[in-house]
């Protein structure tokens, strides 16, 4: 057995996401010597390719009875916003039944805070995360947009009245609002909400490599292999492919791959996957900020090497196949969000290379909350995972918390809602 490092703290992250790579680093800048595990390689998952939207203003958890309504025909469209691959439908009933215990009111509630809560600080963490990193793909703040082509003013305005409820820096746009700030989308958008606060990065898997960069640059330590179980003895385990690691404490990133670790080590979390899908067009259209599509339930980010088309929710686990139609789909909506963009228009798919298309692995729970704690049976252990749709956005906040767990410090916000064993009935 490979013991790091005996005379100093030895701290190791399992998982070179954008959630594992955060935690490094502020580990690492708190004097902990640390290693980062990951079979893959750096950001090889949903941290390269996801929207690149540092989604501040999503403070409403996915569990929404309006769903229940809308599922029937989103589920009839092979190519829809929503999909349950058949051989993974029974599968994934467990964690739909959670789901629906979520959508009851008190529960709304209580989630909203805890995603609130975390959202709060997201864009000031990752501020002082990038502080000393050299990236030219760090924080864009131009806001973001949500567009409405078949939905009136007065149910815009009811929705934005529900996102200042919950203290979202928010305004409405009228069709002639729209194209002045954004003077390509096409006239068939009748309104908007622009949302001011909020950012985006022009390259989100470069954000990673900078980070991991730095990292190591200021003597961190990457292993590039695959874990195949934690064990809990008086210190922690690692155990690879190769050989085993132990460590004064490990912490569990690994996203979408986090079950079975967590589960080994007394803990059975009602964690599913949740498969994206993304387009990358080689052409830059003009638009300054992400806008996403309330009709079309996608969006397109203006990124360094072009547009990033990202969408859909596609229930297939760990092993299926990605169908890329979910991804193609996506060109034949963006090119109704624009007026006559020659270059856009003209675009086939045939044009594109295969790595255009793409899939990454969302982790999620039920509740739209994330695991962020320390194992209640050994202190040496950390959860830091389950942040469905909004990893990017919550990774360095989650690290900050991290830390604080670490150093045994409080005060930053109430972690209680984001605890381990919370979960008390998994079916």
């Amino acid at each position: 057995m490979v013991k790091l490092d005996a005379e100093q703290q030895h701290i190791a992250v399992i998982g070179a996401g954008v959630i594992g790579l955060t935690t490094a680093l502020l580990l690492q800048k708190e004097g902990y010597c640390v290693t980062l595990f990951d079979g893959q390689g750096i950001a090889q998952g949903a941290s390269s390719g996801n929207a690149g939207h540092f989604a501040t203003e999503q403070v409403f958890p996915l569990s929404d009875p309006a769903l229940l309504s809308q599922l029937p025909r989103m589920l009839l469209d092979p190519l829809g916003p929503f999909k349950i691959q058949p051989n993974y439908l029974c599968k994934a009933v467990p964690w739909f039944l959670r789901f629906m215990l979520e959508m009851t009111q008190r529960n709304r509630q209580n989630n909203s805070e805890a995603i609130m809560a975390l959202n709060s600080h997201a864009i000031a963490s990752w501020q002082r995360l990038i502080s000393d990193i050299e990236t030219d793909s760090g924080l864009t703040m131009q806001g973001s947009m949500v567009t409405y082509e078949n939905t009136s003013q007065e149910s815009i305005l009811k929705t934005m009245a529900l996102y200042k409820t919950k203290g979202v820096d928010v305004e409405y746009l009228d069709s002639e609002a729209v194209r002045q700030i954004e003077p390509l989308l096409n006239s068939n958008i009748k309104g908007a909400l622009l949302f001011n606060s909020v950012a985006h990065t022009v390259n989100p898997g470069k954000l990673c490599q900078d980070i991991a960069e730095y990292f190591l640059n200021q003597g961190g330590t990457f292993i590039k292999e695959n874990i195949t179980c934690v064990t809990q003895d008086n210190r922690p385990v690692i155990h690879t492919t190769v050989k085993p690691y132990q460590v004064d404490k490990v912490v569990l990133c690994v996203g979408a791959h986090s079950k079975k670790l967590v589960a080994d080590l007394g803990y059975k979390v009602p964690l599913e996957t949740e498969r994206g899908y993304h387009l990358m067009l080689p052409i830059q259209v003009g638009i300054k900020r992400p806008v996403a599509s309330d009709d079309r339930k996608f969006i397109m980010t203006p990124m360094r090497e072009g547009l990033r088309l990202a969408g859909t929710v596609e229930f297939g686990g760990l092993e299926n196949l990605p169908d890329y139609r979910r991804s193609e789909i996506l060109l034949t909506h963006a090119k109704a969000m624009f007026v006559d963009i020659p270059e856009l228009a003209q675009l086939s798919l045939a044009q594109l290379s295969p790595q255009a298309r793409w899939m990454g692995l969302r982790p999620s729970l039920p509740d739209s909350v994330p695991i962020i704690d320390k194992s209640p049976l050994n202190e040496n252990i950390l959860f830091n995972f389950g942040h469905q749709h909004l990893g990017l956005t919550w990774a360095a906040i989650s690290a900050e918390l991290i830390v604080q767990l670490v150093s045994n410090d409080t005060g930053l916000i109430d972690m209680t809602p984001y605890r381990v064993d919370r979960f008390k009935l998994c079916l």
